[in-house]
């Protein structure tokens, strides 16, 4: 019966000697808690911040790509009609090679 049971002197003693300590650490851990928690909100809107800057540098990209695109589409446009006013001579001067020789 002696083994279920706890004197108040006990008690006393594992109070002070044990418990305290254990409350100690978890008050020293729910600080170490709250500042974690301090630094992951700053490193997120830190990440959010970054891309933000990630986004609009895409976005500029984007619209980079979509002008040299329209450049690219145009310029080939522009040698179709230059090799069209090469060809026509050609072939009318290669029908009349072939028109003579006949």
């Amino acid at each position: 019966m002696d083994e279920k049971y706890v004197t108040k002197l006990e008690f006393q003693a594992f109070r002070v000697g044990e418990f305290e300590s254990l409350r100690s650490d978890v008050r020293e851990l729910q600080v170490d808690v709250r500042e974690l928690q301090v630094e992951f909100v700053s490193f997120r809107e830190e990440v959010r911040g970054e891309l933000k800057v990630v986004n609009l540098r895409i976005d500029h990209l984007t619209d980079k790509v979509d002008s040299l695109r329209k450049s690219v589409d145009k310029s080939m446009r522009v040698r179709m009609w230059i090799a069209g006013v090469y060809a026509v001579p050609m072939m009318f001067m290669l029908v009349k090679i072939l028109v003579g020789t006949n």
